[in-house]
């Protein structure tokens, strides 16, 4: 949405990102940083969405979550879109629709905290392809916005990412997160971070949180560990850049990206019992979706 002047609506912005944080921390299936998933019905998982508003929509437009009031999608890694160093970043462009999407339908749609948006909220820098993408996307604010708004803009963003948990868990046993601890920072890792609610102070601070949404570098042996430590069997992440949309670790953990134009997601019944490859015959391509 556009004032008159041709550049974004920053107080309807800042409405939309307030009351989607409300909304995430109300959230009737929240307990403390966790989303528990009830056993019915069905969750669409995502990979890293890097501002592809076009996969957002066409993830709209598979979930109808308006007629299958039953179904559940979850979001995360929506900012810093992958753009050369003359082009500006429009990512804040898919983090409203997300935050929209949230205000639309606050039972069913979930965010989990990631690597990117933890670094624009705690203004940890990151370079890609170069690039300082937290310059990047507050210039990209700036712009939609203009500089006498940004601030207060980026305050809202800020407010609404510090509302997001910090993993999903279904009935089925099924684990959802953006990343998950690396084998080597596993006796620094605290599942206790999972019981309550992350302060600000947490969010800047708290190793095993870092850790969470960092870590790339995985085991047999630690994800055997993790499955007892969380009570789960199988994973599903994002974080790691794929190609082709997808791949399987130790046919216990999936990785999704959602990106690119191969990107993929990954819908799956919550009412009974999953396996890796059933949960690999379900990934579906956003090019498939008209």
């Amino acid at each position: 949405m556009t004032s008159s002047a041709g550049q974004f609506d920053a107080d309807q912005a800042i409405a939309t990102f307030r009351e989607a944080a409300r909304l995430n921390l109300e959230d009737p299936y929240r307990k403390g940083a966790m989303i528990r998933l009830p056993g019915y019905g069905q969750v669409v998982m995502t990979g890293d969405l890097h501002g592809h508003r076009k996969n957002l929509a066409k993830l709209e437009k598979y979930a109808m979550l308006d007629r299958v009031t039953a179904r559940h999608v979850i979001l995360h890694e929506i900012v810093h879109a992958d753009v050369q160093a003359s082009q500006v970043d429009h990512s804040h462009e898919a983090l409203l629709e997300a935050a929209r999407y949230k205000c639309e339908f606050p039972d069913q749609v979930h965010f989990l905290q990631s690597n990117h948006e933890l670094a624009q909220l705690t203004d940890y820098p990151i370079a890609k392809n170069g690039r300082a993408v937290l310059e990047d996307f507050n210039a990209g604010v700036a712009t939609a916005y203009g500089a006498n708004r940004a601030s207060g803009v980026l305050a809202a963003i800020s407010e609404f990412i510090a509302s997001f948990p910090l993993a999903a868990r279904t009935e089925n046993r099924v684990w959802l997160s953006h990343s998950l601890p690396n084998f080597y920072d596993m006796d620094e890792f605290s599942a206790d971070i999972f019981n309550r609610q992350p302060t600000i102070e947490d969010l800047h601070e708290n190793r095993s949180i870092f850790h969470m949404v960092w870590g790339r570098r995985y085991t047999v042996e630690q994800l055997e560990a993790l499955s007892q430590l969380l009570d789960v069997d199988l994973f599903i992440t994002g974080h790691q850049p794929q190609e082709m949309g997808y791949a399987v670790m130790f046919d216990r953990l999936i990785i999704l990206a959602s990106d690119h134009n191969h990107g993929s997601f990954l819908p799956f019944d919550l009412s009974k019992k999953q396996t890796a490859p059933d949960l690999i015959r379900n990934i579906r391509k956003f090019v498939a979706v008209a």
